[in-house]
């Protein structure tokens, strides 16, 4: 576990307060740090999308492969749905049972994933079904086969599979939208600072945190879909900034 620190990221003036509330400043001073065991996070339902999507999230890995982090959000059955973090240069986004590999080293290794931190990752589905993956705000990867039309459907944060590869680490400012915000990456990204997200309406947006009491992850989008933290009980103070 790292060790536990406070910040406190107030977005006035540079990125710019989305929210209303009379130039109120947005804050960020809490995320949720998993054990890569048996943490998780169970939303009380599925957040399903049968077209475009738009998902969002803040991560600090400590371990790539099978024996570190692996699973970061999804959900497992017949035609399982994850996020998994493969290696520093590849992930893979499996959707409706089927993997599109991104590989960054492929491309160069330019904007490889960091152990140990913050940086912003954002899948976009668009009407084409063309599936888009970006490394804080910067486009990351190739897939192999971009386009999928299979119906997402995730469940769960930080472990996929029951008591195994699970995510150790950092997680925060988890969004989903079932739209294609390809037009708002930058916004999102905000320049490496989580940003006010209400104007840009979510379907679902977890703060894993801020304004949370343990165990409830308050669904701050629109779906009203609260996670549940399941066999960890705290936050963590050290956040993206």
């Amino acid at each position: 576990m790292p060790m536990q620190i406070s910040i406190s990221n107030s977005i006035g003036g540079g990125g710019g307060n989305l929210g209303s509330g009379g130039g109120s400043s947005f804050t960020n001073t809490k995320s949720i740090d998993l054990d890569g065991v048996d943490d998780r996070v169970l939303l009380g339902s599925g957040f399903v999308a049968s077209s475009e999507f738009t998902i969002s999230f803040w991560m600090r890995p400590q371990a790539f492969g099978v024996n570190g982090a692996q699973y970061v959000i999804g959900q497992w059955g017949v035609n399982p749905n994850n996020i998994k973090l493969d290696q520093a240069g590849q992930i893979h986004f499996k959707i409706g049972g089927t993997t599109k590999i991104f590989s960054e080293a492929a491309q160069g290794g330019s904007n490889n994933l960091v152990l140990d931190v913050w940086q912003h990752i954002l899948f976009i589905r668009d009407a084409s079904n063309v599936i888009k993956c970006f490394r804080n705000g910067t486009s990351y990867g190739s897939p192999s086969g971009a386009s999928n039309s299979n119906t997402l459907t995730y469940n769960s944060f930080g472990r996929v599979i029951t008591n195994t590869f699970g995510f150790r680490g950092g997680l925060d400012e988890i969004a989903f939208w079932n739209s294609d915000q390809s037009s708002n990456v930058s916004t999102i990204y905000n320049g490496g600072v989580p940003n006010d997200l209400s104007s840009l309406s979510p379907v679902s947006w977890w703060r894993c945190g801020d304004g949370d009491t343990a165990p409830t992850l308050t669904d701050n989008g629109s779906g009203g879909n609260n996670g549940t933290m399941t066999n960890f009980s705290t936050f963590s103070t050290d956040v993206p900034t």
